[in-house]
């Protein structure tokens, strides 16, 4: 198992609680067109505006309204300390890998000012393309300035981590902060084995 060089951490219920629950009563008799929208949002192929005019006219939000509602999934919190982030920082070259729209993401870059301290940010809406895809992986492992095998990610979607483990990649199914020490821990532990 190659030494550890780079992490990566997905960002919603890795790093930052969500729920889609605040979402629901508004989508009742749109929920697949209002999907649809999300989808080829998250993808980059609508611009902000448009799908926000698109979204008002689903769901009979005004202009006024929709920033408030669209941005009420998430919880003021992180779901791992930023004290131990910042460590993990100061020891790997850390960096980000999320499905997300241009509007979610500046509402938290805004709220959470951490994000702008990761060293890379690999976000769907401006790669033009959505995990599992490769095309959003491939351009991490840019990112990420190292070989694949001495990656490792974190995502709390099964399917994602699987992906990235067909590129080389090592990765984990995160389930809570102690994910990350168990996963850093049984590497280290290996490293010393083989020594």
């Amino acid at each position: 198992m190659p030494e550890i060089c780079t992490l990566i951490f997905d960002l919603g219920k890795t790093l930052i609680p969500f729920s889609l629950d605040p979402l629901q009563a508004r989508l009742e008799g749109c929920r697949e067109a209002a999907l649809d929208m999300v989808r080829r949002f998250e993808a980059g192929a609508l611009a902000p505006e448009s799908f926000q005019a698109g979204m008002c006219e689903l769901t009979g939000l005004s202009a006024a309204a929709f920033a408030p509602w669209w941005n009420s999934i998430f919880e003021p919190r992180w779901l791992v300390e930023p004290a131990r982030l910042r460590r993990l920082m100061r020891r790997y070259r850390t960096g980000l890998l999320s499905n997300t729209n241009a509007l979610h993401y500046a509402f938290l870059a805004e709220q959470q000012p951490l994000l702008g301290e990761f060293a890379f940010r690999i976000l769907s809406h401006e790669v033009g393309a959505t995990k599992p895809d490769a095309r959003i992986y491939a351009a991490a492992e840019a990112a990420a300035n190292c070989d694949p095998a001495e990656i490792l990610y974190f995502d709390d979607i099964p399917e994602f981590v699987a992906a990235a483990r067909r590129r080389g990649w090592q990765a984990e199914v995160f389930a809570g902060p102690e994910t990350i020490a168990a996963a850093l821990s049984a590497r280290a532990a290996e490293l010393y084995r083989r020594v």
